[in-house]
């Protein structure tokens, strides 16, 4: 009977580790502990396809959100017990985005994120000494720009019409120093 019990329990534990209840939480900025209106909050849960040494990632569902005058928001959860960890980007223009795996710019773990409710993202503000180019890569390895960007569309809006022009410009400028130095 304790097997029994034991093994079922086992079951509904791996049934329920894949599953994410739906949180609350709110976007501040680092320094001033103000809340950030319009910040872009992007959820993706993938699934891990194949076969081991030929597996691939797929998304399985997209979630954005935009930070009320407050900064609060609201993400649903996902309820699918074969769906990885989520990954979580929020991106507000002038700041540097937020990732719940990696922190720019150094690409450290971040190890302070927790899924659940009243999680408090602190948006550090872009300083001068960042590469906009060195973040770009970090946004579209962070936020996974590849996979299914057409369910990333406030995400990549508010980011390519801000960071990515930013970007750009700040490779001209290099491409125009590299020129100016064989002449």
């Amino acid at each position: 009977m304790r097997i029994q019990r034991l093994i079922v329990m086992i079951a509904v534990l791996s049934l329920v580790s894949g599953c994410y209840f739906g949180i609350t939480g709110r976007v501040i900025d680092a320094e001033t502990q103000q809340p950030i209106e319009g910040a872009v909050v992007l959820v993706e849960w993938t699934k891990t396809k194949g076969v081991p040494g030929m597996a691939h990632t797929e998304s399985a569902k997209v979630i954005e959100v935009v930070s009320d005058k407050d900064g609060k928001i609201t993400i649903s959860g996902d309820f699918d017990p074969m769906v990885n960890s989520p990954s979580v980007t929020v991106y507000k223009k002038g700041y540097v985005a937020w990732n719940n795996e990696y922190i720019f710019p150094d690409y450290k773990k971040r190890t302070d994120f927790k899924w659940g409710d009243g999680y408090v993202f602190r948006l550090e503000r872009f300083k001068n000494s960042y590469s906009y180019i060195n973040h770009d890569s970090f946004v579209d390895g962070a936020a996974h720009v590849g996979l299914s960007p057409d369910k990333k569309q406030i995400f990549l809006k508010n980011y390519n019409e801000s960071a990515g022009i930013d970007a750009a410009k700040e490779r001209i400028g290099r491409d125009q120093k590299k020129g100016n130095s064989h002449e």
